[in-house]
């Protein structure tokens, strides 16, 4: 197990622990079941943190919901050590490679 310099979980280890499949709300048309797999990287611009699993969600939207939820979890896990996500962010990527979304992981970017 990989731990940031102050002995605490890595975003990584973090988001292994959270079930992003369950956060992917199908929003498929009836009978048409379009599903694409979407990656959750993380970056802090120096460091990339790739996930190799993914989730499948049925749209970018789907997706967008599924990160915005493990990102409310990550900063949930230890509010008073939110300068450690400073200047990171989750990167949904798409089965390409390319990225589509980034959401700032900094306690001053969150709503």
């Amino acid at each position: 197990m990989t731990r940031v310099p102050n002995n605490k979980p890595t975003p990584t280890e973090i988001l292994s622990e959270t079930n992003l499949s369950a956060h992917a709300p199908d929003t498929s048309e009836p009978g048409i079941p379009v599903r694409a797999r979407y990656y959750f990287n993380l970056t802090d611009g120096e460091t990339m943190i790739r996930d190799e699993e993914g989730i499948e969600a049925s749209s970018i939207q789907a997706a967008m919901i599924s990160a915005l939820e493990a990102a409310e979890e990550l900063r949930a896990q230890d509010p008073s050590n939110s300068d450690e996500w400073q200047g990171w962010r989750l990167e949904i990527v798409d089965a390409s490679g390319q990225a589509v979304q980034t959401i700032p992981l900094d306690a001053r970017s969150a709503h």
